[in-house]
Order: structure tokens, then C-alpha cells, then sequence
């Protein structure tokens, strides 16, 4: 008070007002829902789709975990633009899953992954809408994992921009073609391996440059879709041990993809997960051992957990981290039923898309040779919890300090 006086007498009697005392800082509180979502659990796999049943023992053994959810694949040919490939599988399999309760995901991308130019992709991705809202499919998945070579090609400098105005792009078509559809961006791989992998974080930031240039005045998705999966380096690390690298995440990294959400979006159309963005973990997964099992082969090629540390781990993910997440509203564990190939070749050593995962919840084999693993049964009654499973209190997540705006500078 002593050195006001002084500032005011120094200024002179000739002032007629105070001056106005500096604006305090504006802080970003956290904003916590009046209810908090719920969650639902179920599995990224194809199975059901591709069954001679339509997935009736699929959806069986689904509903014995208590999952209610199915993620599948579709693929856009683009010398074939205006068909749906896999679309027999889909006529057979979807009337089954709604009629067993069962809510389908669809993630839909191109092979080859060059294949990625937004007019002819997103205008099959509205057939698609328009061709599975019969079956009461509405969520789509614009692409997976953008970020990698396997997936998007080139992957250089400007992928993220492309991606950007593909997703802008297919929202619009998405929505154009169903009122009802959720349209889920994203679909990330959660580290960078060199230069056929950009970094997820980096990643974000560059779409979030991309949509804020291109002056858009509309969302480009509704929800967010990221894999979490341990470090390839390390698959058998348990859900605690993220990422060192700050540009990647994990499990117990989430406030990473949530503060790179932040600062790319805050202030524009598209919702941050402050005010109404939602996670779909659609991929997740450890690998058990399968020794001892006759219906797998080949020689395993990553280092592997115990049946009874892939439940361990699972449940420690949902009761610490997904169920006390509001952000986190879905997730599909990949997968339900094991790949019988331990090194992603078949026999004659052909090499298999994504396959030699034995992350499954049932072992390889299909109906009467699958069994349960331990973290199906030990498992199931937390997937039923649904927020009750959470043992760590609810997540209630601030953007850092140092990305909070900022006063301007004095000129």
C-alpha cells in the first residue's frame, strides 16, 4: 500500500481516476460433465464379418465378456470407386450383430495406402453411409493410423494437411449421407519408428495448422480414435509404462493427445476434449503366451506376457485409467479371438496385413477350438461396471499453464 501512495502522488494531484488495476490471468478450468458418459467396451476384429454364421457365435462369445461392441475394417478400392468390396460380408453379418445387440464401428481407409484422394474416397465413404444406416451402423472411422507408411503414402511433411482436407472433406459426406453418423478422426499409432512414421503429437499439431489455414468454419470429426499400444520396443511393458519420448503416448499418456488436442483446436469450430470431444480407444492389446497350443504356428517374433499378466493388465487399464477417464467413452480391445499365425506369415511364408497378433481374449481356432484365456472371465465384470469399475478416481484434466492464452506483449 506504501508503494501505491507513492506511485499515485509521483503521477500528480491532477488525476481524476485510479488507474484500473491489471486483468487477472484467464485460466482454463477443467470442465467436468454433470453426468459423466458412459463407457462401453467390446473388440477391433473382423471375425464376425467374415463368419459363415454372420457372427452369430461371435456375438455369443462377445456377449459372455460383456462386450457390446464390434470395430470392423472396410477397405476403398480405387479401381473399383463406387462399389463396396467386402459388401457381401457386410449384408450377411451386420442384420445379425443388430439383431444380437451388437454395436458396429466401421474404420474405413484405402489400399493401397496412396490411395487417399478426398473426392473419390469420401464419396465412397458416404455410399458406405448411406448403404449400413439400414443395419443402424452410424460411426465411421476416417482412416487408421494416418501417421504411418503402411497406412498413407507418402508419408512426408505435408500427409498431415492431406489427411486434414480428406477428413474435412468425408465429415461432410458422412454426414450428408446420414444425420445420425458419428464421424471419428484419426485412428493414430502412438509412436513415430523413423521416417515411415511421423509422431502422433507432432501429427495433431500439424493437422490442427492445416484446418485452422484452410479458415473452416465446421467440426471435421466428431470423436477421436487413438491406439495406446505399449512401446514395440517393449510390448509386454504394463499400462503404467508409457512413453519417455514426449511425442509419443500410451495408456498413461493420454493427457498428451488431450493437450495436443488443445492447443490445435482451442478457439475454432472443433470441439477440444474441454468441451465435448470423446476418445475411442479402437486398438489395444498384450500378447499372450501360446505355448502349448497346437493350433498356432510358426515361431513367435515379440516378447510376450502370461495369460494371467495380459488379465492383470487389462484390468489395471480399465479400473486406473479408461473407466475414470470421462473422455474415454469406447473401447474395442484388439482382439477377441486370437490370429493363428505368430509371426504375421502364413505357411508358405507369404507375409499376412497386420497379422500374428495373439492379443485376443479366446485363443486361435474359431468355433470349437477357441477357448477362453484368463482375462475373458476374470475380466468381464468390469467391462459390465462400466464407471464403476474405477478404483482411481475420476480424471479431471487442465491444459498445461504454458499454453494458456497468453497477454500480448507491450508494443
Amino acid at each position: 500500500m506504501l508503494c501505491l501512495a507513492a506511485l499515485l502522488g509521483a503521477v500528480g494531484a491532477q488525476a481524476k481516476k485510479p488507474p484500473k488495476p491489471p486483468k487477472a490471468p484467464k485460466v482454463v478450468k477443467a470442465v467436468t460433465p454433470a453426468v459423466v458418459p458412459a463407457i462401453n467396451y467390446g473388440v477391433a476384429d473382423d471375425g464376425g464379418k467374415y463368419a459363415d454364421d454372420g457372427g452369430a457365435w461371435f456375438d455369443t462369445e462377445l456377449k459372455g465378456a460383456n462386450l457390446t461392441e464390434e470395430r470392423w475394417t472396410l477397405a476403398f478400392d480405387p479401381t473399383q470407386p463406387q462399389t463396396i468390396v467386402e459388401l457381401p460380408f457386410v449384408q450377411r453379418a451386420a442384420p445379425q450383430a443388430q439383431k444380437d445387440g451388437i454395436h458396429v464401428v466401421l474404420a474405413l481407409y484405402a489400399r493401397p495406402g496412396s490411395a487417399h484422394d478426398p473426392t473419390a474416397f469420401c464419396s465412397w465413404a458416404a455410399l458406405v453411409a448411406t448403404t449400413v444406416k439400414q443395419w443402424g451402423i452410424h460411426d465411421f472411422i476416417v482412416w487408421n493410423e494416418p501417421n504411418t507408411a503402411l497406412y498413407w503414402s507418402p508419408q512426408n511433411a505435408g500427409a498431415p494437411a492431406a489427411y486434414e482436407a480428406l477428413l474435412a472433406r468425408c465429415y461432410d459426406a458422412i454426414h450428408a449421407a446420414d444425420p445420425l453418423a458419428r464421424v471419428i478422426g484419426f485412428g493414430l499409432s502412438p509412436r513415430s519408428n523413423g521416417p515411415t512414421q511421423t509422431a502422433p503429437i507432432p501429427y495433431i499439431a500439424a493437422v490442427g495448422a492445416a484446418y485452422r489455414a484452410s479458415g473452416r468454419k465446421l467440426p471435421i470429426m466428431d470423436q477421436m480414435s487413438i491406439h495406446p499400444y505399449p512401446n514395440p520396443s517393449h510390448p509386454a511393458d504394463s499400462p503404467d509404462i508409457g512413453y519417455a519420448n514426449s511425442s509419443n503416448y500410451g495408456v498413461s499418456n493420454l493427457d498428451r493427445v488431450k493437450q495436443a488436442i488443445y492447443d490445435a483446436f482451442n478457439g475454432t469450430a472443433q470441439p477440444t476434449t474441454l468441451n465435448g470431444l470423446t476418445f475411442r480407444i479402437d486398438e489395444l492389446g498384450w500378447q499372450t503366451d501360446t505355448t502349448g497350443y497346437s493350433q498356432y504356428y510358426n515361431k513367435e517374433n515379440v516378447a510376450v506376457v502370461s495369460e494371467q499378466t495380459q488379465a492383470d493388465y487389462v484390468r489395471e487399464t480399465v479400473q486406473k485409467y479408461f473407466a475414470c477417464d470421462p473422455t474415454v467413452t469406447d473401447v474395442e480391445w484388439f482382439l477377441l479371438i486370437d490370429e493363428a499365425t505368430r509371426n504375421g506369415r502364413s505357411r508358405d511364408g507369404t507375409t499376412v496385413l497386420g497379422g500374428g497378433w495373439q492379443s485376443g481374449l479366446l485363443t486361435a481356432g474359431g468355433q470349437g477350438v477357441s477357448t477362453p484365456k484368463l482375462a475373458y472371465a476374470e475380466d468381464a465384470p468390469l467391462f459390465a461396471a462400466g464407471r464403476s469399475a474405477c478404483t482411481a478416481g475420476m480424471t479431471n484434466w487442465v491444459p498445461a499453464a504454458s499454453f494458456l492464452p497468453r497477454k500480448k506483449s507491450p508494443r
